[in-house]
């Protein structure tokens, strides 16, 4: 005859297993398309030497999103070599970081070279 905590213990393990069995698995929660185009954004973005916390990175991260979410990830990148291109003949014009002159330059120059870039492929 077995000691009664022989008995528990595999009464436990049955449970155990019975509970594992019945208990539905849940599905890993999934990263939600908008949040992966952010992601992969601003990996660009980054790559491409636009600097964080910049109406440059703002507006690099910004038109790169959109591309990913479209599926299109050779435009993304496109967009980050403009910003970082645009951002770069702003600050050799003479015009100071973080300035609304500034500001309105790498948007014009942005969309410039942006547009260029996708006449051109």
């Amino acid at each position: 005859m077995m000691p009664r905590a022989y008995l528990l213990l595999a009464g436990a393990a049955v449970l155990l297993g019975v509970l594992a069995v019945a208990t539905p698995s849940l599905p890993p929660r999934s990263i939600d398309q908008g949040d992966a185009a952010l992601v992969f954004a601003e990996r660009a973005c980054l790559d491409y030497d636009v600097t964080p916390d910049t109406v440059a990175y703002d507006t690099c991260v910004s038109r790169a999103t959109k591309a990913f979410e479209h599926g299109e990830p050779d435009i993304a990148y496109m967009q980050a070599r403009a910003t970082r291109e645009a951002r770069d003949a702003c600050l050799s014009n003479g015009l100071a970081s973080e300035t609304p002159d500034f500001t309105q330059c790498v948007k014009n120059q942005s969309e410039k070279r942006a547009n260029s870039s996708t006449l051109s492929r």
